[in-house]
């Protein structure tokens, strides 16, 4: 009897400390993969002009010059907005303006031509 608890009692200390060593394994892993993600995060978003020149220029001269030129514009701390650069209204708009045909549309009358396919 005493050798199936004291058989028990040690299955139970292992599993209490296999369990106890993944939950520590879970916790490091969560304050590896989170912090540094955060921190460069707002240390990108806190620096002044001159921070941000004096960084590209560590990088490469053409990167520094690229920022000084960045940083002179009007709208340099402005947020770059996908949506507005490239919707259907502003490309619809273009090819509404310039009327002549390009490239492919002259390529596709050619083919056309030369299939008989009108």
């Amino acid at each position: 009897m005493q050798r199936i608890l004291l058989a028990l009692k040690q299955g139970l200390q292992k599993r209490i400390f296999v369990l106890g060593l993944m939950a520590l394994i879970s916790l490091s892993g969560i304050f590896i993969f989170a912090a540094p993600s955060y921190a460069v995060l707002h240390s990108k978003d806190k620096l002044s002009p001159q921070e941000k020149i004096d960084r590209a220029y560590e990088y490469s001269e053409a990167t520094g010059i690229l920022e000084e030129e960045k940083q002179a514009s009007q709208n340099a701390n402005k947020t770059f907005d996908f949506n507005e650069k490239a919707n259907v209204k502003t490309v619809t708009s273009a090819t509404e303006e310039n009327s002549e045909p390009n490239l492919i549309e002259k390529a596709q009358e050619l083919i056309q031509k030369v299939t008989g396919n009108d």
